[in-house]
């Protein structure tokens, strides 16, 4: 993974050089989208050495009670803090470019290919100019108190992984292992040099001298200054990744004794049911296809295995036995091993569990939230066959579609007919090599329940039959809730309404505050105080992420001017 990754970071950082060089030349909308291009392919590097990273901070916290772990376990959580706090400060400082209180460059976008669905994206053909960043960093010839924190965290973050690659080699040095580790962070250090490269001043192709910070972003386009910005979290996240797996590597390529060794219990499936036989192999730590034991002594919850209920092939003790009730089985017993230094016969424990369980011939289908799927909500619903791993599985049925949810499971999707009130779910999945069919149930279709609504201004709300000033009716915000207890994860967005002020004529409204409509303000500020307005005819968004359901009920309400 993280070969992969460098090389392509360094064909999209070549890349990327020759698009900023050619900004210099000519500003088009289609060199600009480009570059928007190459960020997103910068940002997707990203998420794959952040995958990698989690793996190997994982194994590493997994083994932190093994010697040999220890003193990384103890300190690769100085590098995550430290790379994690720079990353997301300057994902704090893209999020603010790119939308601020006063310009935005995120736009809705319709997808032609389904006419409900609007997903928001970012316009970088429009990322032209430079004067939102220069404002962000600089202040006349002085630098803003982001610019200098800007400034202070790139030129400390190289530091810090440093002092932390140095304290892991002292400690090792200074420990009281048999065994030491040899870890090499020379590399590392030269990329921490050659990524976060800092001087006071560079010198210009004019030959001219400039501050580091003025001549890496001050007079840039948008999209240059946010290209730039995401390849140093690239950087980031490289150099992270790099510790680890220069960590795990020395940690596993370190020169092994017999008395290291241990037995570990390697199976051909991920369990095994009652018609199964029992398959798994007991092999060494250290996986060796010459190794032969000179005795093998194993016992199945104290039963002593037969000679015909095992082999030895390939460095392996291969169990060949079939369990004909399920259960958890205990492994236990000796392997016996010449030390090929003293000849003297070790032992090394087994101790291994294996499962065995039923064959299923069902799914399990289950609602995170209620037992009925929604219409118009990405319902959250966990899927899962006993015995099937989750990567395979897959979900289908005749009045709706399930769609992958970026948080893990999937999200039921009811049909938008409303005279379908039922969704019969099938789902497949990989079981012993074999793609299977098995039946999850039927669940009911509902309507989700309205939201309740109410004028919002500032921080407060007016509900139902509250009196409200006329100035907040007028210039306050018509908003729906959620019922209470209704746990789905959704906003709700008015998009237009009627209101009534008294027995005044009803005034329609687009979007969701009354002064959209001259005529709505006029019939609330003629009215007296005790007069009635009505809200009604609420028509709402329910936005889940970029999911968004444009049928949303809120219900009508009153409220009394005051």
């Amino acid at each position: 993974m993280a070969g992969k990754s460098d090389t392509r970071q360094k064909m999209i950082n070549m890349m990327y050089l020759v698009f900023i060089a050619m900004l210099a030349l000519n500003i088009s909308k289609e060199v600009l989208a480009t570059l928007g291009i190459l960020n997103d392919d910068l940002e997707s590097s990203i998420v794959e050495l952040e995958s990698s990273s989690k793996i190997n901070y994982d194994q590493i916290s997994s083994n932190s009670d093994n010697l040999d772990y220890k003193i990384a376990a103890e300190m690769v959580g100085n590098v995550k803090n430290v790379s994690d706090d720079f990353y997301n400060f300057i994902q704090n400082i893209k999020d603010s470019l790119i939308s601020s209180d006063e310009n935005s460059y995120l736009k809705e976008v319709n997808v032609k290919s389904n006419r409900d669905s609007i997903i928001v994206m970012t316009d970088y053909q429009i990322m032209d100019k430079s004067q939102t960043l220069d404002d962000y960093f600089f202040v006349g010839d002085l630098y803003t108190e982001k610019g200098d924190l800007f400034l202070n965290k790139f030129t400390n973050y190289p530091f810090s992984i440093n002092e932390t690659l140095d304290q892991i080699t002292d400690k090792e040095l200074n420990s009281e292992k048999e065994t030491k580790i040899n870890f090499e962070f020379g590399s590392i250090k030269d990329d921490l040099s050659n990524r976060f490269k800092y001087s006071e001043k560079v010198v210009t192709s004019e030959g001219t001298e400039s501050p580091f910070l003025n001549y890496n972003f001050q007079g840039f386009p948008m999209i240059a200054s946010i290209s730039k910005l995401t390849k140093i979290q690239s950087d980031i996240r490289y150099i992270e990744n790099k510790v680890l797996t220069q960590i795990l590597n020395a940690v596993q390529n370190k020169g092994l004794n017999f008395n290291t060794f241990q037995t570990l219990l390697e199976t051909t499936k991920p369990v095994y049911y009652t018609t199964d036989v029992i398959d798994a192999a007991v092999v060494m730590g250290k996986k060796d296809e010459s190794f032969k034991p000179d005795g093998v002594d194993l016992f199945i919850n104290g039963k002593s295995l037969r000679s015909s209920e095992y082999k030895i092939e390939s460095g392996k003790v291969v169990l060949n036995k079939k369990l004909s009730s399920p259960g958890t089985y205990e492994l236990t017993g000796t392997i016996t091993k010449r030390n090929a230094d003293s000849q003297e016969l070790v032992s090394i424990p087994v101790n291994q569990t294996i499962v065995v369980i039923k064959e299923p011939n069902s799914a399990v289908v289950s609602a995170d939230n209620m037992k009925v799927f929604y219409r118009g909500l990405r319902n959250p619903s966990s899927i899962s066959i006993p015995g099937v791993t989750e990567s395979s599985i897959r979900p289908s049925s005749n009045n709706g579609d399930f769609i992958k949810l970026k948080s893990g499971g999937w999200g039921a999707v009811p049909t938008s007919d409303f005279s379908k009130k039922t969704m019969k779910v099938s789902v497949s999945g990989v079981l012993n090599g074999k793609r299977k069919q098995f039946d999850g149930g039927e669940f009911r279709i509902l309507e989700p329940p309205p939201g309740l609504g109410s004028v919002k201004v500032n921080d407060n709300y007016y509900k139902p039959t509250q009196n409200i000033p006329k100035r907040y009716l007028s210039n306050g915000m018509i908003t729906g809730n959620k019922p209470k207890d209704f746990l789905y994860d959704f906003v709700i967005e008015v998009t237009s309404f009627d209101i009534k002020v008294g027995n005044s004529p009803s005034k329609s409204v687009k979007g969701n505050t009354a002064r959209n409509n001259s005529k709505a303000v006029a019939d609330i500020n003629s009215q007296g105080k005790g007069t009635v307005v009505r809200i009604s005819n609420i028509k709402a968004n329910a936005k889940d992420g970029d999911f968004i359901n444009p049928n949303y009920i809120v219900n009508d309400f009153i409220l009394i001017l005051e």
